[in-house]
C-alpha cells in the first residue's frame, strides 16, 4: 500500500476545534452576534441581491469597499487590504513575512490560531507572556523583540480571549521601539470603552506617523458578518503590497464584499446593537463577580471568568456528588463543571478550563438580554448548588 506523508511538520499542527452541538438553544461560544442584520440594512441586501452578477470574477484589488473603506478612514486605497476574514490577512502576513529561520512573535494567552499560522508558514514561534491581568507590558516586549529579533510582532488587542484593552499610548510605545512590522489585530476594537476625552483608542490614528505596522479588522463581530467572512488591513503600502503577493487570485466572493459594503455603509444601524452588549457585558460582569469568579476587564462583545480559589474548590467537591471523574485540578474541575451543567441545558459556551493560564476559564460571548438572563440564571444555580 502507497505510504502517504504530508509535508514536514504538518503532523504538528491541530486542528482547530470549537465546540458544536446542532440543537443548542443558545450558541454563545464563537463571539459572533446573536442577531441577524438590522432590518433596513437587510432589505438593502436584498434589493441588491436581485440584480447581482454572480457569473463575473470578484476585483482582483479590494473593489468598492476598498474604495469606500479608504474614503471613510481618510487613507488612500492603496492603504487597503481586503480578507476572508482577518483571520486570512494574519496567516497570509505569517508567509509573507516568516518563513525558515525566521520568528514571529505573538501573544500568550491569546488568539490560538496564532500559533498555527506561524508553524503553517514553516516560521519559528516566539510567544510572549501578557501580564497575569491579560495586559501587554511594552517594555517587556520591546525587551524581548531586542532579543528574539522576530521578523513580525502580532499583538491582540482587546485581546481574545481575556478582552483587555491596552491603552494607545503602550501600543504607540512599542512601535516606536521595535524594528519589525507589526500587526494590530483590532478584531473587537468595535465594542471598546469610548475615551472620556477625543483622544483616539486605536492605532488607526497612528497611520500618519508610523509605517511599520498593520492594522487588522473585521466584519465577522460588530456587523454580524461571521457568516460570510470578511476582514480588511490598514496600513503601509509598502506592507500592503507585500501581503497582496501571497493571496490567491479573487480570494474573497464578490457577494460577502458587496454584503460587507453596505453594512459598512450603514453602520449607524450597529451602533445601538454595539452598546447595547456593552451594557449587558457590563451587567454580566458584577453579576459574575459577585458569585466569587474572577472577570477579566473586557472591552469586547464577550467576558472571561475564572472560578477562585474558594469557589473552585466548592465547585470541585460538587461535581464529584454529581457523579463527574474530572481531571485536573480544582480550578479546572470547576470550569469543566460549569461548562457541562450549561451543555445539558442546550447552552454552549467556550472552555478554556484545560487551558494551563486560564486554569477552570469560562469565555461567554454576549447574547440577547434574554438570553443573558437564562445563562446567568443558571451559573447562578450551579454556584448556590455548590454552597449546600
Amino acid at each position: 500500500m502507497l505510504e502517504i506523508k504530508a509535508r514536514q511538520g504538518l503532523e504538528q499542527l491541530e486542528e482547530y476545534k470549537v465546540e458544536m452541538v446542532p440543537n443548542a438553544d443558545i450558541v454563545v461560544n464563537a463571539n459572533e452576534a446573536n442577531w441577524n442584520l438590522p432590518k433596513d440594512v437587510l432589505l438593502q441586501v436584498q434589493y441588491k441581491t436581485q440584480e447581482f452578477i454572480f457569473n463575473r470574477y470578484p476585483p482582483m484589488g479590494t473593489g468598492d469597499l476598498g474604495e469606500v473603506l479608504a474614503e471613510d478612514l481618510h487613507v488612500g486605497s492603496d492603504k487597503i487590504i481586503i480578507g476572508n476574514g482577518s483571520s486570512e490577512l494574519l496567516e497570509k502576513a505569517c508567509f509573507a513575512f516568516g518563513g525558515a529561520g525566521r520568528k514571529i512573535a505573538f501573544p500568550y494567552p491569546s488568539f490560538s490560531m496564532y500559533g498555527v499560522y506561524v508553524q503553517m508558514a514553516d516560521s519559528i514561534s516566539a510567544p510572549y507572556a501578557l501580564t497575569a491581568e491579560g495586559y501587554v507590558n511594552a517594555d517587556a516586549v520591546i525587551a524581548f523583540c531586542a532579543k528574539e529579533k522576530p521578523s513580525l510582532l502580532i499583538i491582540c488587542n482587546p485581546n481574545n480571549p481575556t478582552g483587555n484593552l491596552n491603552s494607545l499610548e503602550n501600543m504607540e510605545k512599542i512601535l516606536a521601539g521595535v524594528s519589525c512590522p507589526v500587526i494590530m489585530d483590532e478584531a473587537y476594537m468595535e465594542f471598546a470603552q469610548e475615551p472620556e476625552s477625543s483622544k483616539e483608542i486605536s492605532t488607526l490614528s497612528l497611520l500618519d506617523k508610523y509605517n511599520n505596522f498593520l492594522c487588522f479588522r473585521t466584519f465577522s463581530k460588530a456587523y454580524g458578518l461571521a457568516g460570510l467572512r470578511v476582514g480588511y488591513g490598514i496600513g503601509s503600502d509598502k506592507l500592503i503590497g507585500i501581503i497582496q503577493k501571497v493571496l490567491m487570485p479573487y480570494h474573497v466572493n464578490s457577494y460577502s464584499l458587496m454584503v460587507a459594503q453596505v453594512a459598512y455603509e450603514n453602520k449607524t444601524f450597529f451602533r445601538e446593537r454595539v452598546q447595547l452588549i456593552r451594557s449587558e457585558r457590563n451587567k454580566m460582569r458584577g453579576e459574575l463577580a459577585g458569585l466569587g469568579f474572577k472577570v477579566f476587564p473586557s472591552e469586547t462583545n464577550f467576558l472571561l471568568f475564572l472560578p477562585t480559589e474558594k469557589l473552585a474548590c466548592k465547585l470541585a467537591v460538587y461535581a464529584e456528588t454529581k457523579g463527574y471523574q474530572f481531571t485536573g485540578n480544582n480550578a479546572s474541575k470547576a470550569g469543566t463543571l460549569i461548562f457541562q451543567e450549561l451543555l445539558q441545558r442546550k447552552i454552549l459556551v467556550r472552555n478554556f478550563s484545560g487551558n494551563f493560564y486560564l486554569p477552570g476559564g469560562i469565555r461567554l460571548t454576549m447574547g440577547t438580554e434574554k438570553e443573558n438572563v437564562k445563562v446567568l440564571a443558571v451559573i447562578t444555580e450551579i454556584c448556590k448548588s455548590a454552597e449546600e
